[in-house]
């Protein structure tokens, strides 16, 4: 018995030292993790969360100067849209960002992304619909196009200005009027059996600042002289295409008119920002959990 108290007495002191080791690695090496896990907290919210508070309120920023006008919707991808904004904020989507955002906000950023572009793919498929009903309504006048039944024409190539595409989405999102005359950059007519035997071409440029349908106002509408404008023949035969579009497109502009007051893009415009508030509420509440003060 007595040997069995000496060597208690021997390993009693062996324990408390491995005891106390144990606990003083645990402790260290808690301590460290919880030092790298708040440091690299820190980082996140300064390099990545609060820049990223900073995009949206920038779009949302950009929004407001965009849309002025209570009845007008803003594009996020274009022209006179706030596409570099969001492009701003959507970078965090990226792989190399990503990963300093937890879950939950890879998640709303993803969503917020998704119907933005379900908005503006809902939108370009509505112009490209419309410029496609624009032309087939614009083939079917210009057929009657005096020109096209003297020269005995069995064919024709309408190009629309690149701006068209451009306009109607303006007009699609501000609600205004578009003006259609003059939406044609050139038409080519064909005559002869294929492989057409000959053609002419009627040219709607003018100049960097005007077109043929400029032109045509100022004659029509301000009295100028043709002759003072020094036109080609292409030129001339535009010109009595936009006589003839004057006398003739009326009624394709009622159809297109009629389909733009049709679309609708309200639902996913308000869901958009509804995600971009949701957002928001969880960047700041990330980094508020990570500030020590």
């Amino acid at each position: 018995m007595e040997n069995l108290y000496a060597l208690i007495d021997k390993i009693l002191p062996m324990l408390s030292t491995i005891l106390g080791a144990y606990i003083t690695y645990y402790v260290t090496v808690s301590s460290k993790k919880n030092e790298a896990k708040v440091n690299a907290q820190i980082r996140a919210r300064d390099e990545y969360w609060i820049p990223c508070s900073i995009a949206i309120e920038n779009l949302q920023n950009k929004v407001s100067e965009l849309s002025k006008n209570e009845n007008t919707l803003v594009s996020f991808t274009g022209e006179k849209s706030c596409e570099s904004e969001t492009t701003e904020l959507l970078k965090y989507l990226q792989a190399n960002n990503r990963i300093y955002f937890y879950e939950r906000t890879r998640n709303i950023l993803k969503l917020l992304e998704d119907t933005i572009n379900n908005y503006e793919n809902q939108i370009n498929s509505d112009i490209s619909a419309i410029i496609d009903i624009f032309c087939k309504q614009y083939s079917s006048m210009i057929e009657s196009f005096p020109m096209y039944k003297i020269n005995n024409c069995i064919d024709y190539a309408i190009t629309t200005k690149k701006s068209l595409f451009e306009e109607i989405k303006t007009v699609l999102l501000t609600h205004r009027q578009i003006i259609w005359y003059g939406q044609i950059a050139h038409i080519v007519f064909f005559m002869g059996d294929p492989p057409y035997s000959s053609s002419f071409t009627s040219d709607m440029s003018y100049s960097s600042e005007k077109d043929i349908f400029d032109i045509w106002c100022e004659i029509n509408e301000y009295g100028n002289s043709k002759d003072s404008f020094g036109l080609s023949p292409e030129q001339e035969i535009g010109l009595e295409v936009i006589n003839f579009e004057y006398e003739h497109l009326a009624n394709i502009c009622d159809i297109l008119n009629h389909e733009i007051e049709t679309k609708d893009y309200q639902s996913l415009y308000v869901r958009i920002f509804e995600i971009l508030s949701l957002l928001q509420e969880e960047i700041l509440k990330n980094i508020d959990e990570a500030t020590i003060l």
